[in-house]
């Protein structure tokens, strides 16, 4: 069962020596506030991750820490920013046995992107039985790429080429652990690369978490423009090529976790990044107008603009 002064005292027991492995990391867990040492723009990023909506009772301890880790990882990426530190807020149902294992891998997978748990929160709740459900919100501190800044979802211009990473759909099939909603790798290595090496020619990012059309149609919206994408250049995914190709299903699943950029024509944007091996697809074109509308191979134009999943 939960003893909030026994999980604390484990956390700052595990913590010791943060600061000698993560030298930015001046104050961990055990005051009141954590002290971290950060240069230039902090991205500043929370999410949270909820029982029955984003993962099961059934779900590994280790996989449930990882996305919740991984998720607001992702967002720090689709910035091309490095990950600094991180906080944990946790509702914790009464009774619940995992609690040091689970902040434990909350701890280890953070270490695991280069932002180390340094400070949190935990709350009781209901038990199980009672309806209540176990929550984590977590917060990710990051640092602006040194010389591209921050990418931002606004910067699309007509004329732009719009691009994807990896492949699309399909993320909660259960084929291989229970899905790659729970052990995708956020694109960190590729978003650096891609500030690095197109500079200002890269001008808009964002991840894909809420599907590929509502995400590209947010960015479309936020940059005043509107995105045609081809639906038989999408990349996807094996859980959905088997089912006739369905680049419909796809665009809709979410929470692929993929880079959605648009850069210059004039760009080099190469079909891999380079040290990483992700695939890079270029899948449509920013246009005047608003909204983003995908191509299907029947010649038929939908609007995908609010394809996708909803939270609320």
């Amino acid at each position: 069962s939960v003893r909030e002064n026994e999980l604390l005292r484990h956390i700052f027991e595990r913590s010791k020596g943060l600061s000698t492995a993560f030298p930015r990391v001046v104050v961990g867990p055990g005051d009141d506030c954590a002290v971290v040492n950060a240069t230039g723009q902090l991205l500043l990023k929370v999410d949270q991750l909820i029982e029955g909506r984003h993962f099961t009772p059934e779900t590994p301890i280790d996989l449930i820490a990882r996305k919740a880790i991984a998720r607001a990882v992702s967002d720090i990426a689709a910035m091309a920013g490095r990950p600094v530190a991180s906080l944990a807020a946790a509702m914790i149902p009464a009774g619940y046995p995992h609690a040091d294992a689970l902040f434990d891998a909350a701890a280890r997978w953070a270490r695991h992107w280069g932002c180390p748990l340094v400070g949190g929160d935990i709350a009781r709740v209901a038990r199980a039985q009672e309806g209540g459900r176990l929550g984590l919100s977590i917060t990710v501190l990051g640092e602006a790429h040194r010389t591209r800044g921050p990418v931002l979802r606004s910067g699309a211009r007509v004329g732009d080429l719009v691009f994807v990473t990896g492949e699309i759909g399909g993320s909660f099939d259960a084929g291989s652990g229970g899905g790659r909603h729970l052990t995708f790798e956020p694109r960190l290595a590729e978003a650096a690369w891609l500030a690095e090496n197109l500079g200002e020619r890269l001008h808009a990012m964002m991840d894909v978490s809420d599907g590929l059309g509502m995400d590209a149609g947010r960015l479309a919206a936020a940059s005043g423009v509107r995105i045609d994408i081809d639906g038989g250049a999408i990349p996807l995914s094996p859980a959905v090529e088997g089912v006739g190709g369905n680049w419909l299903q796809a665009i809709r699943d979410g929470e692929d976790y993929e880079l959605l950029f648009t850069s210059d024509p004039g760009a080099s944007v190469p079909e891999e990044i380079p040290g990483t091996a992700a695939r890079v697809t270029r899948i449509g074109v920013a246009t005047p107008g608003s909204g983003c509308f995908v191509k299907g191979v029947d010649g038929r134009v939908i609007d995908a603009s609010a394809m996708g999943f909803e939270h609320a």
